[in-house]
C-alpha cells in the first residue's frame, strides 16, 4: 500500500511542473512575435479600425516626489508618472501560436503612444517618456504605458499670506495632433494617486484634482492641479516670533535713563534689525506684485517707518530734557501736564504747591513751576504707550489677515 503522504507531495510537485510548462515560451517565440507584429506597423497612425469612433485612452497620474517650489521664480518641480491604457488591434496575437506567450514589451519609440506635450514648461517644451521606457502589450492588443518623469513647470505664486500661504499649481498637457473625436482621453480618477508619494520638508500637498478640458479648436488639454500648504513651524520660530519680539522693544527706548546716552543708539539698532528682516523676506519672494505683495512686507515697512519716527521722537524728547530752565513753556503744554497730574498723580520735577492746595483746582502757582523736564517726562510716557499699543495692534491685524 502506497504512503498517502508520499502521494500528496508527488501530486504537488507534478502540479508545479505542469504550471511552469504553461508559459514555457522561448526567446525565439518572442522574437518571431515582434517580427510579425511590427511588420507593416505604422507608429504614426493611431489605433482603431473604425475611424468614425474615437480611440479610448484611460489615464491616471501618480505623484512620487515634490522636488522644489521656488517662490521668487515660480518654478514648480515634481516627479511622477502616468499610467495609460488603450487598445491597439494591430498588436493582437494568438497565444497558442507562440507557446502561450501572453504579453511582451516594446520600446515606446516604435509603437504609437498618446503624444502628450507639456504646455506650461519652465524652460523648454517636452513630451512624455524616453527610450528607456517600454510599452507593455498583451495578446488581446491592450497596451499599458507608464512614463516616469520629472516635470518642471511654471506656477503662478500668491505670497499674500507668506509664510502662512497656500499655493495652487497645475501641470498642463496637450494631446498634440489629435482632436477629441479622434483620440478620447479620460481620467480613471478625479484625484492624483499618492501611493508612492514621499512627504516634502517644506510643503504639504493637501488637495489634488485631475481634469480634462477641450480647447476651442477641439483639442484635449489634460490638467493636473495640486494644492500646497507651507509647513510654517520653521518660519514662526525663526522669523515671526523674533520680528514681533523686537517690535515690542521699540517703545522701551523712551524708558532708558538720559544719563546713559543710549536712547538714539538703541532705537537705531532696532530700526536696522527690521531692515535686515525685510531684506531676508524680499530675497525669498517674487518681485511681481500680482495678485498682491506679502502682508508681512507691509508690516515690516510699517515697523521701519516707526523706527524712523521713533528716532525723531527720541531726539525731540532729548531736546526737551536739555531745554534751558529759563525757556518759557507754552500754556497749552502746561495745561496738559496739569491735567495728567490731576488724573494720575504724576510727580513733577518742580516744587509742588502748598499742602492746602486742592488737586481739582491745581493752582496757577503750580502750573507756573512746570518745566520742560516735566513736559519731557510726560512725552516719554505717551510715546511708550502709543508705541506698545501700535505694536500689539499690528500683531493682531497681521494674524487676523493671514490665519
Amino acid at each position: 500500500m502506497e504512503d498517502p503522504i508520499f502521494l500528496f507531495y508527488y501530486k504537488c510537485i507534478l502540479c508545479i511542473l505542469l504550471c511552469s510548462l504553461v508559459n514555457a515560451f522561448t526567446l525565439k517565440d518572442e522574437q518571431n512575435l515582434h517580427t510579425t507584429l511590427l511588420s507593416g506597423y505604422n507608429s504614426n497612425l493611431h489605433p482603431g479600425m473604425n475611424r468614425s469612433v474615437p480611440l479610448n485612452v484611460s489615464i491616471s497620474f501618480h505623484l512620487s516626489y515634490l522636488k522644489e517650489f521656488q517662490e521668487y521664480s515660480g518654478k514648480f518641480s515634481v516627479n511622477g508618472f502616468f499610467i495609460m491604457n488603450w487598445l491597439d488591434d494591430r498588436l493582437k496575437w494568438d497565444p497558442n501560436s507562440y507557446d502561450e506567450l501572453l504579453d511582451t514589451r516594446f520600446p515606446q519609440d516604435i509603437l504609437w503612444i498618446p503624444n502628450l506635450v507639456n504646455s506650461n514648461p519652465f524652460e523648454k517644451i517636452f513630451g512624455l517618456g524616453s527610450k528607456l521606457i517600454s510599452v507593455e502589450v498583451s495578446s488581446s492588443g491592450n497596451c499599458k504605458w507608464i512614463p516616469y518623469q520629472s516635470f518642471n513647470v511654471i506656477c503662478d505664486v500668491d505670497v499674500t499670506k507668506y509664510p502662512f500661504d497656500t499655493q495652487q499649481c497645475a501641470i498642463n498637457f496637450f494631446l498634440w495632433g489629435y482632436k477629441d473625436k479622434e483620440v478620447d482621453i479620460q481620467f480613471t480618477s478625479s484625484i492624483v494617486g499618492f501611493n508612492h508619494y514621499k512627504h516634502h520638508g517644506i510643503w504639504d500637498v493637501f488637495k489634488s484634482e485631475t481634469q480634462k478640458r477641450l480647447s476651442p479648436d477641439g483639442y484635449s488639454e489634460i490638467i493636473i492641479k495640486l494644492w500646497l500648504k507651507r509647513r510654517n513651524a520653521y518660519y514662526i520660530s525663526n522669523l515671526i516670533i523674533p520680528m514681533f519680539s523686537i517690535s515690542l522693544l521699540m517703545g522701551f527706548a523712551f524708558l532708558l535713563p538720559l544719563v546713559s546716552g543710549e536712547r538714539v543708539g538703541f532705537i537705531t539698532t532696532v530700526s536696522l534689525s527690521y531692515i535686515v528682516f525685510l531684506t531676508i523676506v524680499l530675497g525669498k519672494l517674487p518681485e511681481s506684485s500680482e495678485p498682491s505683495s506679502a502682508i508681512i512686507c507691509y508690516i515690516l515697512m510699517i515697523f521701519v517707518m516707526n523706527g524712523s519716527i521713533s528716532t525723531a521722537l527720541v531726539i525731540v524728547g532729548l531736546r526737551m530734557h536739555e531745554a534751558p530752565r529759563d525757556k518759557p513753556v507754552p500754556n497749552l503744554l502746561k495745561k496738559i501736564v496739569s491735567f495728567n497730574y490731576r488724573s494720575s498723580k504724576i510727580e513733577i520735577s518742580s516744587e509742588v504747591a502748598p499742602s492746602n492746595t486742592k488737586t481739582n483746582g491745581f493752582t496757577e502757582a503750580v502750573e507756573e513751576n512746570i518745566s520742560w523736564a516735566d513736559i519731557a517726562k510726560l512725552f516719554d510716557k505717551l510715546c511708550l504707550i502709543f508705541s506698545t499699543i501700535e505694536c500689539v495692534l499690528l500683531i493682531i491685524v497681521y494674524f487676523c489677515l493671514v490665519l
